[in-house]
């Protein structure tokens, strides 16, 4: 993990999810090829799931009674105590008012009451107060694409390479951001300055396993995911993007072996659920693809790709009320929804001999797309 005593408590719920698109000839769902759907989603902490645990400070000494301050405010971070736990994080910053993590947290505990204007200001004090401490800007990066704001995300993560020049979740995040305007070589160079700091951080293995996938460099994405995982055998994300390769190189087996250990290693992992999905529904096996679509509407009761692929799943299954509720959920939330209108066509044309509704969602079909 990083420097700091602590690894910062993060806020759970801020992995982007696997996208799926449904084609015009077949109106299945097809594997992701971009699991990170251009969204930086590493957090703080540098591992995008794991947050609260111990680390030795490498650059300096925090006093005794500032580290036990801290301490009780992770115990009720944890327990969900957060008014408890921003002043137990307070007395820690009274007693050492350089101690960035502690603002950090601070500034995490306000987010997770649902004061995100709070939050900021404590995560922007964690740079001003500490000295060459970036994770703060970091996190203001991350809500910043949590509310689609590329532009101002990117700023702070380059603010906080200019405060910490090795911080490596702004440097994974950068290079995701370089990764999606095809500036591989800037990726590929981020994510170095991020294995500069830590060498065994398998989020950096995973990202650059996405960037050499992106350039088709497919063996070579193969063999970074094969030593991320070596490092960490439950690295969900690593797995999954062995999964992908996998695909790319016409060993279906083996891709679905991937994705399922990603779900072993971490069985709320949406992406590999989705890719399970898809993979079992081009196999017609649509009961274990409806499964894997459940589970992510479980865990994302708001994910449209789910939601359209389960009505998919469910069509195979011959349930078609629920496919066609399944199909009018997605457009009730998206109207314009091009895959929901189109499948919705199919299904009335062919399953419910409902001609004139078919021809009506064709129709709406060739109007968006145009």
């Amino acid at each position: 993990m990083r420097r700091s005593i602590w690894s910062t408590v993060r806020q759970a719920g801020t992995v982007a999810g696997a996208a799926f698109l449904l084609t015009a000839c077949g109106g299945g769902p097809k594997p992701d090829p971009d699991p990170y759907n251009g969204a930086g989603d590493i957090d703080a902490a540098g591992n995008p799931e794991d947050a609260l645990k111990a680390d030795a400070p490498e650059k300096r000494a925090v006093k005794r009674e500032a580290r036990e301050s801290f301490a009780e405010g992770v115990s009720a971070y944890k327990t969900k105590n957060y008014e408890s736990a921003i002043s137990s994080f307070k007395d820690a910053i009274n007693e050492d008012a350089a101690f960035g993590e502690a603002y950090v947290n601070i500034g995490l505990a306000y987010e997770a009451m649902g004061k995100p204007d709070e939050a900021q200001k404590w995560y922007e004090q964690s740079s001003s107060k500490s000295k060459g401490f970036g994770d703060g800007l970091v996190n203001i990066g991350r809500m910043h694409l949590e509310a689609g704001r590329k532009g101002e995300a990117y700023a702070a993560f380059q603010r906080a390479v200019q405060i910490e020049p090795l911080n490596p979740t702004a440097h994974l995040n950068l290079a995701l951001a370089a990764k999606q305007q095809k500036r591989f070589p800037d990726a590929v160079k981020h994510v170095r300055t991020a294995l500069k700091s830590d060498s065994q951080n398998v989020a950096a293995y995973e990202v650059l396993a996405k960037v050499y996938y992106e350039l088709g460099r497919f063996e070579l994405a193969r063999l970074v995911c094969e030593t991320g995982i070596l490092i960490d055998k439950d690295a969900a994300g690593v797995h999954n993007m062995l999964g992908l390769v996998y695909l790319k190189q016409d060993d279906v087996r083996r891709a679905l072996a991937s994705f399922e250990d990603a779900v072993k290693s971490d069985a709320d992992y949406v992406p590999a659920h989705m890719n399970m999905g898809a993979i079992t529904f081009n196999y017609r096996d649509y009961e274990t693809a409806y499964r894997h679509f459940s589970i992510v509407l479980k865990l994302q009761p708001d994910n449209l790709s789910a939601m359209l692929s389960k009505a998919v799943a469910a069509r195979g299954l011959e349930r078609f009320d629920e496919a066609e509720k399944g199909y009018k959920a997605v457009l009730s939330a998206k109207p314009e929804h091009v895959g929901a209108h189109y499948n919705l066509g199919i299904l009335y044309q062919e399953h419910l001999q409902k001609l004139p509704d078919a021809l009506r969602e064709f129709e709406t079909v060739l109007r968006n797309e145009n």
